[in-house]
């Protein structure tokens, strides 16, 4: 089973989302047809991903920050 995400939790707004499946509706050709979810679901899917590995790279940076507030309201 596939994990599904929600990409306005990772902060992927549905602009950045539309402007991303344009994008690749255009390098495929402009296809005449079909209803876009292709290049939709492709582009969640990738600004997704990068949205996760923005986060995760910034995980233990967060965690010192936090605990650096915790100790400064003591």
């Amino acid at each position: 089973m596939t994990k599904i995400y929600d990409p306005c939790q990772l902060g992927v707004s549905e602009d950045a989302i539309a402007q991303r499946a344009y994008e690749l509706w255009c390098e495929r050709g402009c296809p005449d047809g079909g209803d876009g979810r292709q290049d939709w679901d492709a582009a969640v899917a990738e600004l997704t991903a990068a949205a996760q590995q923005a986060t995760s790279r910034r995980g233990p940076l967060l965690r010192l920050f936090s605990r650096l507030r915790q100790r400064a309201a003591m």
